[in-house]
């Protein structure tokens, strides 16, 4: 009985581990947004204008810089929301 749990356990061990997702951060069609729970929201690439129930800072109203990203930060449920654009 010992050995067929511990056969049992060995098996979904590695199968858990050989499933074969991909690494974090090497998906080619994965999603490019992150939650956390709702409290820090990151949209990659994002470019679209934020709501009116917002606090809107965009990045280059605090520093001067020529890259932009089009990435949006929404914090607290999107009460404030930093945009990089």
């Amino acid at each position: 009985m010992r050995t067929k749990i511990i056969a049992l356990l060995s098996i979904s061990i590695s199968a858990l581990i050989f499933t074969g997702c991909q690494p974090v951060g090497t998906s080619q069609m994965g999603s490019k947004d992150a939650n956390l729970l709702g409290i820090v929201k990151i949209n990659k690439a994002h470019y679209q204008p934020s709501g009116s129930a917002t606090f809107s800072i965009s990045t280059d109203e605090i520093y001067t810089r020529n890259d932009f990203g089009g990435d949006q930060v929404s914090l607290l449920w999107g009460l404030i929301t930093l945009k990089d654009y």
